[in-house]
C-alpha cells in the first residue's frame, strides 16, 4: 500500500512528522480524503505552503481541499527532467544552458524572469516546444522568483518527505504495525542565522537618495569582494515606522533574516534585531503554549467513540491546565 507521509520542519529546524497515511490507490478522491481527514486531526488549519510532485490526482485534490494554500512543485524533481527534455537544445546551442539557467535561477522577480523568457524563446526559437510551454504555464509553482514570495521555512524540494520515507523503509515492512516516534532537538537555526551574519561582511550598503519616498528610504546593497561586471544588486527598503524589505525575499520565504538586512542593521551599529525580523517558530519558544488547547474530540450520538479517542481529549484538555499550573512553584506536587 502507498504510504503518504506529510512532513515538515519543527522551530529547530529538524525533519517532523505531522501525519502519514497508507492508502489502496492513488486516485483523486482517495487524496481528497487523505488532506480532508489531516485537517480534521490539526483542527482545520491548513499549511501556508505544501511541496509536492507533478502528480495530476494530487495537484487536484489540493486546489479543492486547501485552496488558500500556496502550492509549489518539487524544483528537484522538474530539474531532474532538464537533461532528458532539452537535450537537443543543449547540443544544438552551446549558450542556451548557461541562458536557460540564468533565467530559472538567477531572476529575482517575476518581472526579470518574464524578460529573460522572453529573450530565450525568441533567441531559440522555442514558441513550440511543448514541454517548456508547459513548464511556463506552471512557472508560479516551481520557478523560485515566483515561490520565493511566500513562507516555505526555506524549503523548495520534497527532499525531507523522501528522506522520511528513506527512515520507515529501516523499520516498516509489510508484515510489521505502525508506530509513531522520534523527536529531535538541534541549534539548526542558530547556526544558520551565524552563516548569515558571517555573509553579511562581504556586502556593502549604499543609501539610494533618488529613491523611496518620505515614508520609506531606498539601500542598495551589493558584494564588494566580486568584481563589478559579476554583482547582484540587492535592494533594501527600510520604512519610518521601522519595517523592512529585501528584494532577495529570503526572510519571506525562509523566516529567516537575510544577510543585506543584517548589513543594514550593522552600518546603522544596531544591537539587537528587530522583533519584526524574529520569525516566532525558529526561537526557543515555538512550540510554547500560550493557552488550553482546543479539545474536539469525534462523538458517537452523546458517547465519545473509543477509549483512545477519550484518553487522547483529556490529555489534550489537561494540557492547557498544565502549562498554568507550571507558572506557579507552589502549584507543583510534593515530592
Amino acid at each position: 500500500m502507498p504510504f503518504i507521509p506529510i512532513t515538515g520542519v519543527s522551530h529547530h529546524y529538524q525533519n517532523i512528522l505531522f501525519g502519514f497515511a497508507l492508502i489502496r490507490d492513488e486516485k483523486e478522491t482517495t487524496y481528497r480524503w487523505v488532506l480532508k481527514t489531516w485537517l480534521e486531526a490539526i483542527d482545520n488549519k491548513p499549511p501556508i505552503t505544501i511541496i509536492t510532485d507533478q502528480d495530476i490526482a494530487l495537484s487536484n485534490a489540493i486546489s479543492e481541499v486547501m485552496p488558500n494554500t500556496n502550492h509549489t512543485y518539487c524544483t528537484w524533481h522538474i530539474s531532474s527532467k532538464f537533461p532528458e527534455k532539452l537535450s537537443t537544445l543543449y547540443t544544438q546551442y552551446s549558450e542556451f544552458k548557461t541562458d536557460f539557467n540564468a533565467c530559472i535561477y538567477k531572476s529575482l522577480s517575476p518581472t526579470e524572469f518574464e524578460g529573460r523568457w522572453e529573450d530565450l524563446k525568441e533567441k531559440y526559437d522555442l514558441e513550440n516546444h511543448n514541454w517548456l510551454n508547459d513548464m511556463y504555464a506552471i512557472r508560479r509553482q516551481w520557478v523560485f522568483a515566483f515561490t520565493k514570495q511566500h513562507f516555505a521555512a526555506s524549503m523548495t524540494t520534497t527532499s525531507r518527505s523522501e528522506s522520511m520515507n528513506s527512515f520507515f523503509d529501516g523499520y516498516v515492512k509489510a508484515s510489521t504495525g505502525l508506530k509513531e516516534f522520534i523527536e529531535i532537538y538541534t541549534k539548526e537555526m542558530f547556526k544558520r542565522f551565524q552563516k548569515e551574519l558571517q555573509k553579511s561582511q562581504s556586502f556593502v550598503v549604499k543609501s539610494m537618495k533618488d529613491c523611496g519616498d518620505y515614508l520609506s528610504k531606498m539601500y542598495l546593497v551589493e558584494k564588494s569582494t566580486l568584481p563589478e561586471i559579476n554583482r547582484r544588486n540587492f535592494f533594501l527598503k527600510v520604512s519610518i515606522e521601522g519595517s523592512y524589505s529585501c528584494t532577495c525575499k529570503k526572510f519571506e520565504h525562509s523566516g529567516m533574516i537575510c544577510r543585506h538586512m543584517i548589513r543594514y542593521l550593522n552600518k546603522k551599529q544596531k544591537t539587537m534585531i528587530p522583533p519584526d525580523l524574529v520569525t516566532m517558530r525558529w526561537t526557543i519558544n515555538g512550540n510554547k503554549v500560550t493557552g488550553p488547547l482546543p479539545c474536539t474530540p469525534r462523538m458517537l450520538g452523546n458517547v465519545v467513540e473509543s477509549q483512545t479517542a477519550r484518553y487522547s481529549g483529556l490529555c489534550k484538555a489537561f494540557q492547557g491546565l498544565s502549562v498554568v499550573g507550571s507558572c506557579s512553584v507552589p502549584r507543583l506536587p510534593p515530592q
